[in-house]
């Protein structure tokens, strides 16, 4: 997998159960997902980016199928 570029620190990581996508959570509050190449041969695509929080998100879970994405914060929010 190549690299992937945020724009803040990340705290945690997840990945999807059944597609090639990685969710990051970042100092900023904010949770990043991110469709790759298994090969490596492709530079990374942004899926989805949003901002839950204004604090940081400390904190990633998948269900098991993968269609639900929980974050948890240093608000103590889930």
């Amino acid at each position: 997998m190549p690299d992937i570029k945020t724009d803040a620190q990340i705290f945690d990581i997840a990945f999807h159960p059944s597609e090639s996508i990685v969710y990051a959570g970042l100092l900023t509050g904010g949770v990043k997902s991110f469709r790759y190449d298994e090969q490596g041969e492709e530079q990374p695509e942004e899926v989805f980016s949003v901002r839950p929080s204004k604090r940081s998100c400390r904190g990633l879970a998948l269900n098991e199928d993968g269609s639900k994405l929980y974050s948890a914060g240093k608000g103590k929010a889930i």
